[in-house]
């Protein structure tokens, strides 16, 4: 029976991964989460579901990352992000510094200790055969509108690389997200999606490059096959803050002390 890790479960990836993953009895889930309670408000049959360890606690407490790690999981999904491009943000690197910590005190526990599969959530937009497909007058808009998140995500992936020689990691690098139901996905090297793919075909595609067991230091995209795929309406609006705090990075500091964003 398969364990796998949810660094972040109560995020939408997070929700469609565990969404997918508990539809197999067989399935076992060690689920990440800084807030316990909010995990159960979001999911109240978890409490009672003997297959789902809950983790709750910092990314920075390495001995908790250690324990929802291992030392029985086979693979692990990262997926702590966020879709607002927040100046100095850090959650990539830190989760990917933690993970690092941790499966080196299970290795240092125990010679034999065989690290789970990383697949870890970053961006088709850091990939440069993908990022390519892009309309020429999109590549500076969506570049410039996530350049902080990007910044964070291409630091981990660095991090996370120097760790080639012992760690098994997957990148992987949708394009533009959305909340829709399943409608199918397939898996690309080198081209990102034409349209917004879902949480849950997202969620799917990472599970089955999970059980394929390859994609070993590769950065694939999970790219959606339906042609109606709900449109994301909250994207304007997260493009044009996110414009804003790239060229003025002070003025989210502000809004954050004027509590217009939290």
């Amino acid at each position: 029976m398969p364990t796998y890790a949810i660094l972040g479960a109560t995020g939408k990836t997070g929700g469609a991964l565990l969404e997918l993953l508990l539809k197999d009895s067989n399935n076992h889930v060690n689920a990440y989460v800084r807030s316990k309670a909010k995990l159960l408000k979001q999911r109240p049959n978890l409490e009672e579901n003997k297959n789902v360890k809950i983790f709750e606690g910092s990314i920075a407490d390495i001995p908790l990352i250690a324990s929802t790690l291992g030392p029985q999981v086979d693979a692990a999904f990262c997926v702590l992000a966020t879709n607002e491009n927040i100046p100095g943000i850090r959650i990539a690197q830190d989760t990917a510094t933690s993970i690092i910590a941790a499966l080196c005190h299970l290795r240092n526990e125990d010679v034999h200790f065989k690290p789970p599969k990383l697949l870890f959530l970053s961006s088709a937009s850091l990939n440069p055969t993908m990022l390519g497909e892009l309309p020429a007058v999109a590549k500076p808009l969506i570049t410039r509108a996530m350049s902080h998140v990007y910044a964070d995500l291409q630091f981990a992936e660095e991090n996370l690389r120097l760790h080639r020689s012992w760690l098994d990691v997957t990148f992987v690098q949708p394009g533009a997200l959305t909340e829709d139901v399943q409608k199918g996905h397939e898996l690309s090297l080198d081209k990102m999606s034409e349209s917004f793919v879902s949480y849950l075909d997202l969620a799917a595609g990472m599970i089955e490059i999970a059980e394929s067991g390859t994609y070993n230091w590769m950065g694939v995209s999970v790219n959606a096959t339906s042609k109606d795929v709900r449109f994301e309406p909250k994207a304007p609006a997260q493009i044009s803050r996110g414009l804003v705090w790239h060229f003025a990075p002070w003025l989210y500091f502000t809004s954050r002390y004027l509590r217009i964003v939290s």
